[in-house]
């Protein structure tokens, strides 16, 4: 018997194989292959992000959606082959092992090999086999009498990257530089009226191949 390249491994009699196949290895063969088919026809969800995480997908696999109405689609199909993982996001805590990819996406899978709370806006996802960096890459050397907005981040000005500072209050900075070292991670800190709150970065690692279900069929 030979096997389908379908992603199924169905096992399939061939005229190539017709006269050496055993009856009865064809018969549990093909009772083995409805089992599949079957399995494939029922797997549902009903949205994206229920598909399972940490899983292997070939390209053309296909989730039915559960709860079909007008204006949703009849299911999601893979596009790229890779690991299924959740897409990026803000203000989010990560610990190490976690997996995520860019929006939208470069095709990439990241896992997260430092902790810490992401930002709030998605940093820039770099390709590269093994490539690390920093989830906070885009925070800039703090500065004195200077207008942050909220959602700015900046670094203490001794060019440390461990921690970072986002702006959670708008205004005008001091005209000397916070004591950065005694404000406990995840706490805020006053600096002229800008109110900071101190956060770790979280340090990325291009891994793999990711996974990437689209829409089809959208129902009239």
């Amino acid at each position: 018997m030979e096997v389908s390249t379908g992603g199924l491994d169905l096992k399939l009699v061939t005229e190539a194989s017709y006269e050496t196949d055993n009856i009865k290895e064809t018969i549990i063969s093909y009772s083995d292959n409805f089992t599949k088919l079957e399995k494939a026809l029922k797997e549902s969800v009903t949205a994206p992000s229920l598909i399972p995480l940490g899983q292997e997908y070939d390209t053309g696999v296909i989730f039915w959606n559960g709860a079909p109405s007008t204006g949703s689609y009849i299911g999601w199909v893979n596009t790229l082959k890779g690991l299924q993982v959740n897409p990026w996001q803000p203000k989010t805590e990560v610990k190490i092992g976690d997996k995520v990819k860019s929006i939208p996406t470069n095709g990439n899978y990241y896992t997260c090999i430092s902790e810490g709370r992401t930002v709030a806006l998605q940093p820039v996802f770099y390709v590269g086999a093994g490539v690390e960096f920093s989830d906070a890459s885009s925070a800039v050397l703090w500065k004195p009498n200077y207008n942050y907005e909220v959602n700015d981040i900046v670094v203490q000005t001794d060019g440390s990257k461990i921690f970072y500072y986002i702006c959670e209050t708008a205004g005008y900075t001091n005209s000397v530089e916070p004591s950065w070292t005694i404000t406990p991670i995840g706490s805020t800190l006053i600096d002229g009226s800008v109110v900071w709150r101190k956060e770790k970065a979280v340090i990325w690692k291009q891994a793999g191949n990711t996974a990437e279900f689209r829409p089809f069929g959208k129902i009239d």
